[in-house]
């Protein structure tokens, strides 16, 4: 938007809401069975998390046999993605946030 401000020759606004340049993407499909995959689990180090994601994978490896799992644990340094460690490792993900 132009406007007339006295003193200034022009001036221009500029709204600060910037333009989603990619569409949104869904969820991905759910797994047809659990049998005989593996599920990584993200801990994001907060208090909380591991606990909660220890609980979660007893449970399914006590109600689904050979489901095989693997956790990773975020470090604090930046940048550092921790789930390309799971990148074609395992079948679904479990990341959670414990506070």
């Amino acid at each position: 938007m132009n406007i007339s401000v006295p003193g200034f020759e022009f001036m221009q606004l500029v709204s600060p809401v910037g333009q989603v340049l990619e569409k949104p993407t869904g969820l991905a499909p759910r797994l047809a069975s659990l049998a005989g995959k593996s599920i990584g689990f993200i801990d994001n180090a907060k208090p909380n998390a591991k606990p909660f994601l220890q609980f979660v994978e007893e449970l399914l490896l006590k109600n689904y046999p050979g489901l095989r799992t693997q956790m990773v644990s975020k470090n604090f340094t930046p940048n550092y993605l921790i789930a390309d460690q799971l990148q074609g490792e395992v079948d679904a993900v479990v990341n959670a946030w414990g506070d």
